[in-house]
């Protein structure tokens, strides 16, 4: 998957003869719109009449994104659809087969975490008294993830991932230098820039899993864990949850602690009392290293061979789908080893 992700306020983007042209205050550039799958966008960029209808008419995913990372919308043209796929998915709304894979899907974001968790406390040589502690504390969560014979109910399930999201993030902050002020996880808007990190990188892969659920037939409104919350992709917010500390994180800590980026390359968020953005250098950037990430080849073992991140997004959409079909719980998130 290609992805053209406009970022920059001031850009305008117009089309001609099979071709993109992105026009910005230091010059333009083209990009051949055969060569796009999927079109990231954030505020303050124009598209023309002729651009929007070429992407509606190609069915070429674009997602609109918010300054801060959340989503704000899409394009809809022609795109992928699985009535079969789709009814499936009805059909397993509030049931008690929806909620066992929510419950996988969850497992699969909590076992990451505690991966992240573990990379850190091999590199401190367990001397971190709180570090060992969160791990030990979010293991013994995982015994009752596992058990998908008679699955948390909604309410419990948002409960238990509740507690060791806010375990793991108190414990991430040993990952990350003292001058960062990085004391646990907020947003909306978010108050410090590992936080202001963390929330652009998850809307870069909420566009990414928007991409890869739409491509495997689903409706991503509909979730099973997130359910069906108004104005929500639901259903991509559940399939990203396994890849959240497996792409965002662990950029977030690769390029805090390789020193490319520092405080001074955020800054206030117009209009919201405390509130950080990143700036437009560190964007792009951050940005630069989540694609690379997503480029990254991988052993997918359901396959038994490597594929790149983005392509394992859209396997594990495909997977949900046959499980959802076939009526079968075997889904397996994917696991970073």
């Amino acid at each position: 998957m290609t992805t053209l992700y406009l970022t920059a306020p001031r850009t305008v983007v117009r089309y001609h003869n099979q071709t993109l042209i992105i026009e910005q205050s230091k010059g333009s550039t083209t990009c051949r719109l055969a060569e796009i799958d999927l079109v990231v966008i954030l505020p303050g960029v124009q598209l023309t009449d002729r651009a929007i209808a070429q992407l509606l008419d190609r069915g070429i995913e674009t997602i609109f994104l918010r300054q801060d990372g959340r989503f704000r919308g899409r394009l809809q043209g022609h795109f992928h659809t699985n009535p079969t796929v789709r009814l499936a998915q009805y059909r397993a709304l509030d049931t008690t087969f929806g909620m066992a894979l929510a419950q996988k899907l969850i497992l699969g974001k909590v076992r990451n975490q505690r991966y992240l968790l573990q990379r850190r406390n091999r590199e401190t040589h367990g001397k971190i008294t709180q570090l060992t502690e969160a791990i030990d504390t979010i293991a013994s969560y995982l015994p009752r993830l596992k058990q998908t014979e008679t699955p948390l109910d909604r309410n419990e399930l948002m409960g238990v991932e509740g507690i060791c999201a806010r375990i793991y993030f108190q414990a991430l902050t040993h990952w990350f230098p003292s001058q960062w002020k990085f004391t646990g996880r907020n947003r909306r808007p978010p108050k410090d820039p590992v936080n202001a990190l963390l929330s652009w990188g998850y809307g870069v892969l909420l566009a990414r899993v928007f991409a890869a659920t739409v491509q495997a037939g689903f409706d991503p409104y509909l979730g099973f864990f997130h359910a069906i919350a108004p104005f929500r992709p639901n259903l991509v917010l559940d399939l990203m949850e396994e890849f959240r500390p497996v792409v965002v994180d662990r950029v977030a800590i690769a390029i805090v602690n390789s020193r490319l980026i520092d405080p001074n390359d955020f800054e206030p968020a117009p209009g919201e009392e405390e509130g950080i953005w990143l700036g437009q250098t560190a964007k792009k950037l951050y940005l630069g290293h989540l694609e690379r990430q997503l480029q990254d080849s991988i052993l997918y073992p359901p396959q038994h061979r490597k594929l790149k991140l983005s392509q394992i997004l859209l396997e594990q959409a495909r997977s949900l789908g046959r499980c959802l079909v076939e009526t079968r719980l075997d889904y397996e998130a994917f696991i970073f080893r």
